[in-house]
């Protein structure tokens, strides 16, 4: 069996990353695309990052429906599922994203049991493990924790990674698989843009760029580096004591308002427009009433998170890098593109800090 590797979401941020590290590497890569005209605007972003286009073939496949993932995945050696359904706004029902996100992965999951894939690895997030009620202050969240999905805290997003990260363990542990699974499980995922399609964390950075907040909102996120994600995704390819854990990805929790020093001092033309204080928790709480996607923040106001991550650093061999260097990575590519000039509508919602992955 060769090296063959079915990536997908490939049109999506991560996995373009993901892909160009894949293929300087030497694997064969098959892109999975909802719609043909994301081929090319993808082809033109891995060539301008000088990934060689040789094996890299796509094909167009549905989350939500049953065909063509049987015959995409014969053949291959390992699956990457990185594709996973990201709102801009979050929705009442609370089970809006779940068909695509869950269902979805056991569609690409039973592909590749039936086609004999030897490793699986999914993009998961942190966001399966920390939202719950009665947190202690400050909150130690790992490995074994789980989000509860039936707490009204959890909004759609939170609910659709939540279920399909447990479907997935469910699924290959009722196949006797549990071993060939790894999920990897970054915070909020920042660096590079790559280019100008919009992406969540980069929206972010952009706002803040803008000078569309007066102030951060007091609340903290684990930063991920894109490219300790890339590497974490490859590595568990073929590292023997990944199988059937839960990775997570990144060395330091920070709060907004260090991230905007951190872009005041690595771009000071910007600094003016960036926010230099702190937002009461009770003003982001009456916007809440204003704005449906504030509430989706208030659960985690305040609350101090934290995570040991040196069990994933020793199992992947290599240390997680500080967070400063993908957050003025993530800043110099904006301006780069010139993406900060671009106006972007605010939205205030917490998982605006987590990466989409598709």
């Amino acid at each position: 069996m060769s090296d063959k590797i079915l990536l997908t979401g490939i049109s999506g941020w991560i996995a373009k990353h993901i892909a160009i590290d894949l293929l300087k590497s030497g694997y064969e890569v098959i892109g999975t695309v909802r719609n043909n005209n994301l081929i090319e605007e993808t082809k033109k972003t891995l060539a301008s990052k000088n990934a060689p286009l040789e094996k890299l073939s796509f094909v167009k496949l549905d989350l939500i429906q049953d065909d063509g993932w049987n015959e995409a995945a014969k053949g291959c050696r390992y699956i990457m599922h990185v594709a996973s359904p990201f709102p801009l706004k979050t929705s009442r029902n609370r089970e809006s994203l779940v068909p695509p996100a869950m269902d979805g992965t056991i569609r690409v999951l039973n592909a590749g049991v039936n086609a004999g894939v030897e490793r699986f690895i999914v993009t998961s997030s942190i966001v399966a493990m920390f939202r719950k009620s009665n947190r202690t202050n400050p909150y130690t969240f790992g490995e074994n924790d789980w989000s509860d999905v039936n707490w009204s805290g959890c909004n759609d997003y939170f609910v659709s990674k939540t279920k399909a990260e447990r479907a997935a363990w469910d699924f290959m542990e009722s196949k006797g698989l549990k071993n060939k699974l790894t999920c990897i499980c970054p915070g909020g995922v920042f660096g590079d843009a790559l280019d100008a399609k919009e992406k969540t964390s980069i929206s972010y950075i952009k706002l803040f760029l803008q000078g569309k907040y007066p102030g951060a909102p007091n609340f903290g996120v684990l930063i991920s580096d894109i490219k300790d994600v890339v590497k974490a995704h490859v590595l568990s390819l073929t590292k023997p004591n990944v199988g059937g854990r839960r990775l997570i990805i990144g060395s330091e929790v920070k709060k907004l308002i260090e991230l905007s020093n951190i872009m005041a001092e690595a771009l000071p033309n910007y600094a003016k427009k960036l926010p230099k204080k702190e937002l009461p928790n009770f003003l982001v709480k009456l916007i809440s009433y204003l704005d449906t996607s504030a509430k989706m923040m208030v659960p985690d106001l305040g609350i101090k998170m934290q995570t040991n991550t040196s069990y994933a650093e020793d199992l992947l061999g290599f240390k997680f890098k500080p967070a400063k260097g993908c957050i003025e990575d993530a800043a110099n590519s904006v301006v780069r593109l010139r993406l900060a000039e671009t106006l972007t509508k605010i939205f205030y919602s917490s998982h605006c800090i987590f990466e989409s992955v598709h």
